[in-house]
């Protein structure tokens, strides 16, 4: 993964839990203390942050995930990447039926970027069925937190619902998100 990710992973550790914690992970994983952002770095790294992060903070990593996704929305990508948000989708439903678009325009600033894919389907008005493909394992709960940010930035409530992998076609993995309008 790119440097990025480690470096919101560590911003995410330092503004929740302070410098020595994040010092800690770092020293647990065996990861430098910051990162060049636009450097890609071996997957082992962050999911060594994400395993140490469990250890010290003593949640479970399907945690440390899902609130690392919640932090990229409100955090990185609304503070750094607005232009980009902006044109991917001006609601939930846009923005997620684009996210594969919105990956390919990410390729040309990061040649080596290995992106996940989406195929949504609407199934109603407020129901969407999302398949997720991604060569890296274990990153569900990572896109669940994403998800859920994203529906707080569009202003909708959700619900994310994890169909077994018994009743998807491999390798997908599929969930299905209920939206309700939030009132403003």
């Amino acid at each position: 993964m790119y440097g990025m990710v480690n470096q919101a992973v560590r911003s995410l550790v330092v503004e929740q839990h302070g410098d020595d914690v994040w010092g800690e992970i770092r020293d647990r994983a065996g990861a430098p203390d910051t990162f060049a952002a636009m450097q890609p770095y071996d997957d082992a790294i962050t999911y060594d942050l994400v395993d140490a992060a469990s250890s010290i903070l003593g949640a479970p990593p399907e945690v440390v995930l899902f609130l690392f996704g919640e932090y990229w929305v409100h955090n990185i990508a609304t503070a750094h990447y607005e232009q980009l948000m902006s044109s991917t989708g001006t609601t939930f439903n846009d923005f997620v039926r684009n996210l594969d678009h919105m990956h390919q325009r990410i390729r040309v600033s990061f040649p080596d970027y290995r992106p996940p894919s989406f195929r949504v389907v609407e199934l109603d008005d407020s129901t969407l069925q999302v398949d997720y493909y991604s060569e890296r394992d274990g990153l569900l709960p990572f896109v669940e937190g994403l998800f859920t940010g994203l529906g707080e930035h569009f202003g909708v409530k959700l619900t994310i619902e994890r169909v077994p992998d018994d009743e998807v076609p491999l390798p997908c993995k599929r969930l299905v998100v209920r939206l309700e309008r939030s009132a403003a």
